[in-house]
């Protein structure tokens, strides 16, 4: 390291990246501090020589990257619109097509203008605006103007969870605004865009126009996410088949679809040049031709619209190219990483994208394992075909070297995509191993191609892209044919910071393993500290004592975990949306279960089938294998609920309907009380609802008892309230309806006589839960609430006569506690 210092400064600039993303300096007090540091640091860093010298150097760095991280000033405008909540009028220009998805449009606006009260206000924000009903069909480049509420980004408060509010930051969006119905936006002609997105949406309309009037739907959604970085019109359904054979990544151009043009540009120039007797003796062919294949990277990543990830790997490509025109191009180490700190040096915030992780990690892991392995595997074909053909080696060599370049990047990145994307593809290899080269040899340069020909040529570009076609369904038939293979992706446990951290430790102690002593001893460590890990977490997750209830944050709607003594799992209904326009299950409630390490759920209980607590479990039952399902037995039309049913049919999950005078169970030691009303038990049909009729499940563990009612509304309540047969009395209460004022009656709450109440809502969403009059009546009982939309994920712990009570925003330490019998 000492001889390579870039190695040491990223090394500094990334510790001191973190250091600031996780302790959030106020910029006001470490702006001043961190500069006259640096500026000491400097002068030390100047007067010393020796190892002093290399200190004080990443002491430097460590500032310099603290200092770069530091979070922009807050714009006291912005603020004050997401405070006030007040209907605001925007005036902007669309950046990107609509992207539409299950009849909802995202729109992307560079807002230029605001107007609140009728007085008009220039800014500069990028707004993600949702529009429900009748998307407009917009143009990049058009002005619009619409009304809405202006919102901030939130992220569901549960560990594990997907870090929305980082991701949209990185995007650059600032704040978020819906339109109930398209028509109210107002097209008002051609809009401003910023520099250089004018110029490229300039060239990239006609080859827009040009892919749709040659192409069919699905290879138009591909050539637009591999040509022109456009992938709004990827379907989740082919999302979902990428995913699943492991190729989701050739979706996205980034690091892989900028090498393959570098690669194929540098292959095709220098031949090119080598047909030149004076240049092949007047200059280096291979400088001239590293300097060349800079214009065709320049030209795919203007036409991909600068993409994020594919401007940062450009960065990595123009680091190797000029190391090789400068003839550096043995310090491969240095080159990665000069790439990486001019990136961070531009978005220190690049360091927690998911791409930079995935693209840096990858060259990594290529340039550490590959050339010693290659060595052994080239010297061994070499002895096993000496007297084979030259054809022959060659076509051999290349095939074993694709191979382990697949190999290594996949096994290199294990532990980042099963942390990002919770599962592992079983048939990665062999697809990519096909795949990969006929995306680089046929359909990226087809696809390129045909861009630049689609003005002048037309039919010539028809025919370049009828090449690239051929490839494409190539591609697809591998993804078919594979997808169909049974268990070709599998779900796993998502790994944490530490494990992750051991993984890697492990690969360094046995790549020196042979040389030093100290990297055995290190690996023995590391093989101890993984069996102590896992015995850890058998133990929590099957072997566990007390009773660990979860209310996770799943916005509008409810779910809840319970995890019974010795490893029995039960989930209550699973949040959802009314559009269905996001998946729960799959991004807010699994996630959380993967983190920690939890593969089966035992028994899954839907309280009634409305979309804010069925959709979610759709994904659940697909994927976690439930022993059993209990609901109440109501039967709805909606598409939600009959796919529900579905996968419980197909896969043989038995149904439970408890009876409506109840129904008991011991779990564990746990008792499980269900009864729900019907038809039968209520006075007037006003009072027949879906929410009326919710399952009720009440548990009791030692001397504590929870109480689930579901949605039930007052008049649920009140029959309920009255028959004192059903022992409604409880510690702590989930809030009926998400703290609704339809609920939560007096004779109800009499009845639970709560001590704590959890309500699980969203928060000013458009309902208003929870609403004043419920809060002010149990603030009438003396009862502590918590909600998740303030405090995030809920954990209540019983552990013999000690209830605990943690939430996310606290790290989960107990900050409430009941003791028996007090």
């Amino acid at each position: 390291m000492l001889h390579r210092p870039l190695i040491l400064i990223l090394l500094s600039t990334i510790g001191g990246i973190f250091w600031n993303h996780h302790l959030s300096l106020d910029i006001h007090i470490a702006t001043p501090v961190l500069g006259a540091g640096i500026t000491l640091l400097i002068i030390a860093h100047v007067k010393s020589s020796g190892r002093i010298e290399y200190i004080s150097l990443a002491l430097l760095f460590f500032a310099v990257g603290t200092f770069m991280s530091l979070p922009k000033k807050p714009d006291p405008f912005l603020h004050s619109l997401l405070v006030q909540q007040k209907r605001v009028v925007f005036e902007g220009t669309l950046l990107e097509p609509v992207h539409l998805q299950k009849g909802i449009g995202r729109l992307s606006v560079m807002v230029q203008r605001v107007m609140v009260e009728s007085c008009p206000r220039s800014v500069n924000w990028k707004v993600r605006v949702t529009v429900y009903d009748n998307v407009p069909s917009l143009r990049p480049g058009e002005k619009v103007r619409f009304a809405s509420i202006p919102r901030g980004f939130h992220n569901f408060s549960n560990p594990g969870c997907y870090d929305y509010e980082t991701a949209m930051k990185l995007k650059g969006f600032v704040l978020a605004a819906s339109v109930s119905d398209g028509r109210r936006i107002v097209p008002m002609g051609k809009g401003v865009l910023p520099w250089p997105r004018a110029m490229v949406e300039w060239i990239r309309r006609p080859i827009r126009q040009f892919l749709r009037n040659t192409l069919s739907d699905q290879d138009m959604a591909l050539f637009s996410a591999l040509v022109l970085g456009e992938r709004h019109l990827i379907t989740q359904d082919m999302q979902e088949a990428f995913s699943r054979t492991g190729l989701s990544h050739i979706l996205a151009v980034s690091g892989l679809h900028i090498g393959l043009v570098a690669w194929f540009s540098f292959f095709i120039i220098r031949g090119l040049l080598s047909l030149s007797y004076h240049l092949n003796l007047y200059t280096d062919i291979r400088k001239v031709t590293a300097l060349l294949t800079c214009i065709p990277i320049v030209a795919y990543v203007s036409l991909s619209g600068y993409q994020i990830s594919a401007t940062r790997a450009m960065i990595m490509a123009f680091a190797f190219l000029w190391s090789l025109i400068l003839g550096r191009e043995k310090e491969i180490w240095s080159t990665l990483c000069l790439s990486a700190l001019v990136i961070l040096s531009i978005q220190p915030e690049a360091m927690f994208q998911i791409s930079f992780q995935l693209s840096f990690t990858a060259v990594v892991g290529l340039v550490w394992l590959c050339p010693p392995v290659m060595r052994k595997v080239s010297a061994w074909l070499e002895e096993r075909l000496r007297d084979a053909p030259q054809t022959v080696k060659t076509s051999c060599l290349y095939l074993v070297s694709l191979l382990l370049i697949t190999a290594v990047a996949t096994f290199f990145l294990l532990p980042l995509t099963t942390y990002y994307f919770h599962r592992i593809s079983l048939v990665s290899l062999p697809a990519n191993l096909v795949a990969v080269p006929i995306l680089g040899l046929c359909v990226i340069p087809s696809g390129l191609l045909s861009a630049l020909l689609c003005l002048m040529w037309p039919d010539l570009a028809r025919a370049a892209l009828f090449l690239g076609t051929g490839g494409m369904h190539a591609i697809m038939w591998i993804v078919r044919v594979l997808g169909q293979i049974p268990h070709a992706s599998i779900w796993v446990p998502t790994p944490n910071t530490l494990e992750m951290g051991m993984f890697y430790g492990a690969i360094l102690c046995m790549t020196f393993m042979w040389k030093s002593p100290l990297a055995r001893v290190g690996l023995l460590a590391l093989c101890v500290a993984f069996a102590a890990d896992a015995a850890y977490w058998i133990n929590r997750v099957h072997f566990n004592k007390e009773l660990r209830v979860s209310f996770l944050n799943v916005g509008q709607g409810n779910c809840a975990l319970i995890e019974f003594p010795m490893g029995k799992k039960m989930i209550i209904d699973g949040g959802g949306f009314y559009r269905d326009q996001f998946d729960v299950g799959k991004m807010v409630v699994a996630p959380f279960l993967w983190s920690q390490k939890i593969s089966k759920i035992d028994y899954m209980v839907l309280t009634h089938p409305q979309a804010d607590h069925m959709n979610g479990l759709r994904f659940i039952a697909k994927v976690f294998n439930p022993e059993a399902f209990w609901y109440n037995g109501d039967w709805v039309s909606e598409p939600s609920f009959l796919d529900l049913m579905d996968i419980i049919t197909n896969k043989n999950i038995p149904i439970v309907i408890p009876a409506s005078k109840g129904n008991g169970y011991i779990i564990s030691g746990v008792s499980v009380n269900m009864m729900h009303l019907v038809s039968e038990d209520f006075p007037s049909p006003q009072a027949d609802t879906l929410n009326n009729r919710s399952l009720l499940v009440k548990l009791r563990y030692g001397p504590y008892s929870i109480l689930f009612p579901g949605d039930i509304e007052k008049g649920a309540e009140k029959i309920l309230a009255q028959n004192e047969k059903h022992g409604l009395r409880s510690d702590l209460l989930l809030s009926p309806h998400h703290g609704s004022r339809s609920s939560s009656s007096e004779i109800f709450l009499q009845a639970v006589k709560p001590r704590i109440c959890v309500i699980s809502c969203r928060g000013r969403g458009r309902f208003g839960f929870p609403h004043t009059e419920t809060l002010n009546r149990l603030s009438k009982l003396g009862c502590r609430v918590f909600r998740t939309d303030q405090h995030g994920m809920v954990r209540c712990t019983i552990k013999g006569n000690l209830l605990e009570i943690g939430t996310f925003s606290s790290g989960f330490r107990p900050i409430y506690r009941l003791t028996f019998p007090n």
